[in-house]
């Protein structure tokens, strides 16, 4: 599950705005950086965590929640 965004450190890459199949992330253009918007939307797939470039997000992978597979 999303656990936290280090805003202090986001760059406002969108990496994980873009990567999120859910969309929990979303960009603020007032703050230019990424936030949590739905934290319960998250299925606990990681991949928000994976893809920072800065690892400024730290989440756990759930791995009793069945995953969502791409289309």
């Amino acid at each position: 599950m999303l656990k936290s965004l280090d805003e202090n450190m986001c760059t406002g890459c969108q990496i994980c705005v873009d990567i999120c199949p859910e969309d929990v992330l979303r960009y603020d253009k007032d703050k230019g950086k990424a936030v949590i918007v739905y934290p319960k939307d998250c299925i606990g797939c990681g991949a928000c965590a994976w893809f920072c470039p800065l690892k400024c997000i730290e989440a756990t992978i759930d791995r009793e929640r069945p995953q969502v597979q791409a289309y």
